[in-house]
């Protein structure tokens, strides 16, 4: 069964909006604006950079490069497999991480379903994007990546131990003798 849906900011546009449709009114749409190919590898990278998550970041890679051959990316037992998932849960946390950086840069997502291949899509000008960004930076979708120069992010911040410190002592001690 075919099936109609509206999208509105308030309860009275939304009523405006079913109110056209079922009366024969036309309802304009906005234009969409493609984003030059410069501003679109330039958000996909700003994206890129930004991912966090290992696992997202090795998603976003693998969906690229079915994408570069015309593919989705299958949610099957094999993708659950490869990540070391046991359900396919997980892989909303995955692909949501990635979508929403990207609807903040880009207003778009990066990661469609496609329900109809039963698998996850990326565009493949994306795609092209992001698997230039992994042979740039010589990684593979499983190792860490960094902009190069920048520090770690505040999570993952290393700090050595002064030599002979305790385990549970802190890291840095503060001299209060000045």
């Amino acid at each position: 069964m075919p099936q109609i849906s509206f999208q509105a900011d308030t309860q009275d546009e939304l009523i405006e909006m079913v109110r056209r449709w079922v009366t024969g009114l036309t309802i304009e749409a906005a234009p969409v604006v493609e984003p030059s190919p410069a501003e679109r590898e330039s958000d996909v990278r700003e994206v890129m950079h930004r991912i966090r998550g290992e696992d997202s970041r090795s998603l976003v890679i693998e969906v690229a490069a079915a994408a570069s051959r015309g593919a989705a990316l299958p949610r099957d037992a094999r993708l659950l497999k490869r990540f070391k998932k046991t359900n396919y849960t997980a892989f909303a946390g995955m692909v949501g991480g990635p979508n929403k950086l990207s609807r903040r840069i880009a207003g778009r997502d990066l990661i469609t379903w496609d329900a109809a291949a039963g698998g996850y899509r990326i565009d493949p000008r994306d795609a092209e994007v992001i698997l230039g960004m992994t042979a740039e930076d010589g990684t593979s979708s499983g190792q860490a990546r960094r902009r190069p120069g920048r520090p770690p992010g505040p999570n993952h911040t290393k700090v050595p131990r002064l030599p002979g410190a305790a385990a549970t002592e802190p890291a840095v001690r503060l001299d209060t003798d000045a």
